[in-house]
This record gives structure tokens, sequence and C-alpha cells, in this order.
């Protein structure tokens, strides 16, 4: 073969090389971003529905309640009559089931954002008020209009959908019947708690998600028939609707809970954590709980799972660990180059990357404990 044929032929293959590469480039990123620099992600399968349901530990009762008392006063205050500014201005997926949240044993004090306060006083239930033409006169009127007003007020701003009272009656939900919060004073604190807890997040945070194609819908209720459940997140296709009981630790469930709806955000475009099994034990298998790998049962900064529920499978894991990153009082197993720490900071990492109202130049509520 003569020099001249085999230099025309290297030209061919050179060139044929190119249309290779260039079109192989192209296939991989026309339909996909570009994700973790750490290449952390696969694709994950989708499902119908999926309910995760938030139980307690019976072993934190105790410590429920006194959070609970916290959460009362930090919504109450005597004798003020709130006024409400409108503010101006969220499923489906791949969320694992059953999610028991263990609420944490660490010091949590009251966290408002802004505080929004209970009317007051609070008449007694047998008082009968008549004005002069003898007509009877609701003393709760003011703190019913005081609380739709803050439900919109929510929903404007947040671009969620909220329930409460008789808009919830009959609701059940996995094999669960729920109780009304019937009194309005108890329903004013429970949107109280929801406004602040949501204020935490980002500005356009929800709303992004909504866009995306998950609008979201919460539920405030009293309590599930089921005694030990504190929270459920029911996702269907392009649905998610959590709800909470009131009867519990408001903000540590609800944030919980918004956690697996962040997650069915992430998942959605068709990625999950990969290495994620490295971060634990090189013998564990989730469902089968260590107590004495848990914080909350050794208070150890070397443990590995912030309770025994995180144990039950790695989406409750990163929810329950979400749990410790929402907290005011930051807890020892988050302290820098600790397994948990690394947990929350590939938690944070996937969140500044997916959603663009989070900006990573910007200290997040949830990551004032990882980067401190």
């Amino acid at each position: 073969m003569s020099l001249k044929i085999q230099m025309f032929m290297a030209k061919v293959l050179i060139v044929f090389s190119v249309i290779l590469i260039f079109w192989g480039t192209y296939l991989q990123f026309k339909d996909k971003r570009i994700l973790d620099p750490k290449n952390d992600v696969t694709i994950l399968a989708r499902n119908d529905r999926l309910i995760a349901i938030t139980p307690i530990d019976k072993d934190d009762l105790a410590l429920l309640e006194d959070v609970k008392e916290q959460e009362d006063k930090s919504n109450k205050t005597d004798n003020v009559v709130s006024t409400f500014s409108p503010i101006p201005s969220i499923a489906d997926g791949d969320l694992p089931s059953i999610t028991p949240s263990i609420i944490p044993e660490v010091s949590i004090s009251p966290s408002v954002s802004p505080s929004i306060q209970p009317v007051g006083p609070i008449p007694n239930d047998d008082v009968v008020i008549e004005n002069s033409n003898s007509e009877v006169i609701d003393p709760t009127i003011d703190v019913r209009n005081a609380n739709n007003e803050l439900r919109r007020s929510i929903e404007d701003k947040f671009g969620i959908v909220v329930k409460f009272g008789e808009e919830t009656n009959g609701y059940s939900v996995g094999g669960m019947s729920t109780e009304i919060i019937s009194d309005v004073y108890a329903q004013q604190n429970a949107l109280t708690s929801l406004n602040n807890a949501l204020s935490l997040y980002p500005s356009g945070f929800f709303q992004e998600i909504k866009n995306g194609g998950y609008p979201l819908t919460i539920y405030l209720i009293k309590r599930y028939s089921k005694g030990n459940v504190t929270g459920v997140t029911d996702s269907t296709y392009k649905r998610v609707l959590i709800s909470v009981a009131s009867d519990y630790s408001f903000s540590d469930t609800l944030h919980h809970e918004l956690y697996h709806y962040i997650e069915k955000f992430i998942f959605s475009k068709g990625f999950r954590f990969t290495s994620w099994n490295t971060l634990n034990p090189t013998d564990f298998n989730y469902g089968v709980v260590n107590g004495t790998l848990s914080y909350s049962r050794t208070y150890s900064a070397d443990s590995y799972f912030v309770n025994n529920y995180a144990q039950t499978d790695q989406f409750e894991d990163r929810a329950s660990t979400f749990e410790y990153m929402m907290m005011p009082n930051k807890a020892s197993c988050l302290n820098n180059g600790k397994t948990i720490w690394l947990k929350a900071k590939t938690m944070s990492e996937q969140i500044d990357f997916f959603l663009n109202s989070v900006s990573p130049d910007v200290t997040e509520y949830w990551e004032r404990h990882v980067y401190s």
C-alpha cells in the first residue's frame, strides 16, 4: 500500500473518530444535567405511591412532652391581639415507606421567624356573650378570622395548601384515622408553628419544588388513631400530602417530613445517593437496630446515626439527620469530621446542587451546624 493511500486512510479515521466523540457527547448531555462532581448519584426506579409514617420512640415520650411545652409557650402571649399582614410572595415517587422518627434527645429551644402571636385572652368555654339586643356573640370569631388570614398568608408566601379544623374531618392515611384540631386556639398554635418552621427555608424554596411538578398540601391534625405516630408523608405521582399531629413536637416532625419532600424532588431528576453506605459501619445492615450506634442513646459524637429509627433505611437515616440539622442547638455528632457531620454535609451539597433557590454562597438554616 502506497504512502499516499495510508495517509488518506489515516485522515479518514481521524475525522470519523472526531465525529464519534461529538456524537457521544451529545447523547450523554442532551437530556440530563451534570450532577455532583463526586459522581455520587445513579438512576432510581419509580413507584406509584409511597406513604412515610413517623412514629415516636416510646423511650422519648417524656422528652417529647417537654419539647411540646416549649413550642406552646413560644406561640402564646397573654392578652395580645395579633394582626396579620399578607406576606407577598410544592410529588412522586421514590421515597421509601414507613418513617418512624425518634424525637432527638438534645436540648431544644423555641425558634420562630417571624413570630406571630395568637389572639387572647382565651375565654372560658362556658361563657356566653350577648349584646344589647340579646344576640349571642361567638367569643372566638376574631380568632377564627385571624386563623384564616394566617393560613392565606402561609399559602401565598410558600406556595403550598394548608388544611386544618373541619377541613381535615374524615382524613385517614396508612390505615389510620385522624382526629381534627377543634379548638381554635390550638389551631392558631399549629398555624403559627407551621409559619415559623417554613420561614426557616430560603425564599422561593417551596415554590420552586411546586413549579417542578410537586405541589404540597399540609394537613394540621390533633393526633392519629395510632398513638405513637407524629407525622405522615403520603406521595403519589405529582402530589405530596404531609400531615402533622399537633399533640407532639411540631417542628421536628415537620422538618423530617419536609426532607422526604425535598428528596423526592431531587430523586425526580432520576438520581440517588450511591456511596451512602460507605458512611456506615462495614458490617451494618439497615433494618437491624443497634442502639450503641445511635447518638440519641449514647450521646457519643462518634455515633453513626442520630437515633434508632435512622437505622431503618437510608431514606429515614437522612430524614432523621435533617431533623438534627434543623435544630436550634448543635449536637456534638455534627462536629466537623464526625460521621454524622459527613452525612449532613453530603445532604447539604445535594440540596445546594439541585435547587436554584438555594445559594452555595449562603449558609442556609440547615447548614449552620455543618459549616460552623
